[in-house]
């Protein structure tokens, strides 16, 4: 039998399942030659199917040897070197089958893929206009769709991902992954009865989907339903407590062993991570068998970063980190110093600082204790802070004016127990509050923002700083030179604040009094720490941010013993 008759009897082998059969058919017709690109193009395919990935990178190399303008082989190649740990070949090889064949689908969405999931913010924009230009050709792609809402979602373009996610739903409406997605930013954006139902319909799709259910966890959560909360939770993290994060680097990478807690208070850690350099596991603590040994790794992150919600996790996380001899970020027993009111303990009387007092209140205290009691007590006077304990960007946080609104109040925040806490004004002579945030990094002072506005509740994304270019030159002013904007005064207090907290990775909130003095509204490791959108009037954040951000990603290279970074 010559060459041909060998490749189209492995071809009909291969399409009978025989693989071995067809590769020593395909192996006979290279043998006998003369060189066939298709032939090994075919090898490569059985080769890669059986897992033997470098034999069938070797076949698929010989095809772009016999034919550079084979794009498929390329494409393949691509795929084959991400899989192996090559990024600059797979780069290449996307990228030349892109050239050779711009038509096809499968290729332009391969290439995409593989720049969506970088680092560089280049990148990432040259793969959100792959995806739309696929998208005008074909506008029922379900990954196009779904992964275009996921590069949106990651840098902070919620109601484009949105927009992504509904129609990758609307157009493949059994489509598992599409109703997560959607559930999971309608959740980012706190639209809690639309984003159950995105998960409720997957998991009519599928009971038993993980993640699913840990969208539910958190929308019961927040709700301030917890029964419903745990038994979720139970469900998604009992079935899934490991989850292993996607590798783009050299070789096989460090590993990193992240510590995290089913419930919500994570540290917003997946911008401080380098894919490049590390190979990630994360644990759900709660759900993790201790009687198994840890996943491999060279350090160790604790993201646990809420102390007020998570002391059970930290505890755990705190056993986990005793069975291992690896470094640790943000170890969990200082974290746990980090709550609200062990702060206001053990930060009062720092110089520079003021420091609210805070007590906890119960909703049904022992007869003759009501909260107007407690609050008497602890000194507090109204106009006071309300807040549920363990929840961030505003959620379940009231200002209480007179003691007559106090029960409307209790009755609105969910929980027995909330945090009561004397309000700091922290209006200047304008009458605009103000509310820095500085990053502590590995010992380094870093500004990230600060937001002015018109309300007492003050939040980046609430505030009017996207309306008010006023208000971003005065950020601007601070991001470029936080020692001249503060003064001497503030930023000593800064340091020493930064010192009496400990962490490793943390940020702080603060005002400024009238008295020259830091008027201190939390500091602990949950804050978010994430680039800005790419509209233009925000470029003067981009530097203070990407600062921020490298800083973290040296603190991990540099605890993991190596300064190998790229």
């Amino acid at each position: 039998m010559d060459a041909t008759h060998l490749n189209l009897a492995g071809i009909r082998a291969a399409e009978q399942g025989q693989t071995a059969e067809a590769e020593q058919f395909w192996r006979q017709a290279i043998a006998l030659g003369p060189p066939n690109a298709s032939i090994h193009f075919n090898l490569g395919v059985v080769l890669a199917g059986s897992g033997r990935l470098s034999e069938a990178l070797e076949a698929y190399q010989r095809t772009t040897q016999l034919d550079p303008r084979n794009a498929a082989a390329f494409a393949n190649l691509a795929l084959l070197h991400e899989k192996l740990g090559h990024p600059d070949a797979a780069e290449r090889c996307h990228r030349t089958a892109a050239a050779l064949d711009p038509t096809t689908p499968t290729i332009r969405f391969n290439l995409a893929n593989w720049l969506a999931a970088s680092s560089r913010p280049e990148l990432q924009l040259e793969a959100q206009a792959l995806y739309l230009d696929l998208l005008k050709t074909e506008p029922r792609h379900l990954g196009a769709w779904n992964n275009l809402g996921t590069l949106l979602f990651e840098t902070g373009y919620l109601s484009a991902a949105q927009t992504a996610y509904t129609a990758a739903a609307t157009y493949h409406p059994q489509d598992i992954a599409a109703r997560i997605n959607l559930g999971n930013v309608l959740l980012q954006k706190n639209a809690l009865e639309a984003a159950r139902e995105q998960f409720d319909a997957a998991l009519r799709l599928n009971p038993d989907q993980a993640e699913a259910h840990q969208g539910l966890a958190s929308c019961f959560s927040r709700r301030g339903d917890e029964v419903h909360a745990a038994h979720h939770r139970q469900q998604g993290f009992g079935r899934q407590p490991v989850l292993s994060l996607p590798y783009r680097g050299q070789g096989t990478g460090l590993p990193l062993l992240i510590l995290a807690t089913a419930q919500e208070g994570n540290i917003p850690w997946r911008f401080l991570v380098d894919r490049t350099h590390f190979r990630s596991t994360v644990l759900a603590v709660e759900y993790v068998d201790p009687d198994q040994p840890l996943p491999p790794h060279a350090l160790i992150f604790n993201a646990i970063g809420d102390a007020d919600r998570c002391t059970g996790a930290l505890l755990l996380a705190q056993r986990l980190v005793a069975r291992s001899q690896a470094p640790v970020i943000n170890a969990p027993a200082e974290v746990l110093h980090t709550g609200r009111e062990a702060h206001a303990r053990r930060l009062a009387g720092l110089a520079g600082l003021t420091v609210p007092r805070i007590t906890q209140v119960s909703k049904t205290p022992p007869p003759g204790t009501p909260v107007s009691r407690q609050l008497e007590t602890a000194g507090l006077e109204f106009p006071l802070l309300l807040r549920a304990p363990g929840f961030h960007g505003g959620h379940f946080f009231v200002r209480v004016e007179t003691p007559a609104a106090l029960s409307s109040a209790l009755h609105e925040l969910p929980g027995e127990h909330l945090l009561a806490i004397e309000h700091l004004d922290a209006r200047g002579p304008d009458g605009l509050y103000r509310k820095f945030r500085m990053m502590r990094i590995d010992g380094q002072l870093l500004p990230i923002h600060l937001a002015l506005s018109s309300q007492w509740k003050v939040h980046y994304f609430s505030s009017d700083m996207d309306k008010e270019a006023a208000y971003r030159a005065e950020e601007a002013a601070f991001l470029d030179d936080p020692a001249a904007f503060l003064g001497p005064r503030a930023m000593a207090t800064l340091t020493a604040l930064g010192d009496a907290v400990g962490l490793d990775y943390f940020g702080m909130d603060f005002g400024l009094g009238p008295d020259g003095n830091l008027l201190l509204f939390e500091a602990n490791a949950t804050m978010v720490l994430h680039p800005p959108t790419n509209e233009s009037h925000w470029d003067y954040r981009r530097a203070a941010t990407e600062n921020a951000l490298q800083a973290a990603r040296r603190l991990f290279i540099a605890r993991a013993g190596t300064d190998s970074a790229s």
